[in-house]
C-alpha cells in the first residue's frame, strides 16, 4: 500500500505549540498526528513561531515544493490578524499564490480556519469585537482563496465547538492536545478519499497538573507575554482605535445620506 510524503508549513500552531507543555519542535500537534496516522512514509515540518503568511512566500515553501509532497498541512493567519497591518485581501491573494505553487497534480493541501482567539474574550468587549471581526475576515480569505486553487478547508470553529473548552491550551491562543488532535481527525476525514489513514490518533495525555501549568506559564508564558506586549498591544490598541474610527465615520456618512 504506498504512503504519502507530508510537509507541513505555517505558524505555531502547525508546529505544534500548546500540544502538552514541553517545546514545540514539529515532532508534535496537529500536523504531526495526521502524518503519523496516515503512516507517512516522509514527514517534513517546516512551519516557525510567528509565521505571517507572506513569510510562507521563502524557505518554507520552497523546500516543501522540493520535498515533491502528496500531502500538505498548512494553518496561517493567525499572527496576520494581531498586527495593526492586517489585510485580508492582500492575505487572500498571497494564500492563492502559495496554493497555487503547491497544488500541482497527485498533491493534497490542507488549512484550517481559525476560531475565535480565546484570549481576547478575557479583554474589553470592544477590543474582543476588533479581534471577533478580523478573525471573521481572515476567515474569509482562507475560503476565497482556497476555493480558488481546490485547497481542503478544515472549519476550525467547528472543530474547537464540538471538542469544547478543553479545546484550547493554556494560553488560549493555541489548541491543547484534545485540540490538535481534532484537528488532525478532522485532516485525515478530508484527505479520506485520497489516502485513508492507517494508525489512530494517539490519546491525549493527562492534562497539566497546577504545578505544571504554573511552570508553563511562569517559564514560557510570561516571557512570551512580555516579549510581545511591545509590539502587540500597542498594535492591537491601534487596531481597535481605527476599527472603532471607521465605525464612527461610518454612522456620519449614513447620517448625513439620511
Amino acid at each position: 500500500m504506498p504512503v504519502p510524503v507530508v510537509v507541513a508549513i505555517g505558524d505555531s500552531i502547525t508546529l505544534g505549540v500548546g500540544d502538552g507543555v514541553q517545546d514545540a519542535r514539529g515532532d508534535v500537534g496537529w500536523a504531526a498526528h495526521t502524518a503519523r496516522a496516515l503512516g507517512a512514509a516522509t514527514y517534513l515540518n517546516l512551519a516557525a513561531n510567528g509565521t505571517r503568511v507572506r513569510d510562507l512566500h521563502g524557505a518554507q515553501l520552497d523546500a516543501a515544493i522540493a520535498a515533491r509532497p502528496d500531502v500538505v498541512l498548512v494553518t496561517a493567519g493567525g499572527n496576520d490578524v494581531l498586527r495593526g497591518d492586517f489585510d485580508p485581501i492582500a492575505v487572500e491573494l498571497t494564500l492563492r499564490a502559495a496554493w497555487e505553487r503547491l497544488s500541482g497534480p497527485g498533491c493534497v493541501v490542507v488549512t484550517v480556519t481559525i476560531d475565535r482567539i480565546g484570549l481576547f474574550d478575557l479583554l474589553p468587549a470592544a477590543v474582543g469585537a476588533v479581534m471577533a471581526r478580523r478573525v471573521h475576515a481572515l476567515n474569509g480569505a482562507i475560503r476565497g482563496a482556497a476555493e480558488a486553487t481546490g485547497t481542503l478547508v478544515i472549519d476550525g470553529a467547528t472543530v474547537f465547538r464540538q471538542a469544547g473548552r478543553s479545546a484550547w491550551h493554556i494560553d488560549r491562543i493555541h489548541p491543547s492536545p484534545l485540540g490538535h488532535r481534532a484537528i488532525a481527525a478532522a485532516a485525515l476525514e478530508r484527505v479520506a478519499p485520497w489516502w485513508a489513514a492507517v494508525a489512530p490518533i494517539d490519546s491525549p495525555p493527562v492534562p497539566p497538573r497546577t504545578t505544571e501549568r504554573a511552570w508553563w506559564l511562569m517559564r514560557k508564558g510570561a516571557p512570551w507575554a512580555a516579549r510581545r506586549s511591545r509590539d502587540l498591544i500597542p498594535q492591537v490598541a491601534q487596531a481597535v482605535a481605527h476599527e472603532m474610527l471607521e465605525e464612527r465615520r461610518s454612522r456620519l456618512r449614513g447620517a448625513a445620506r439620511a
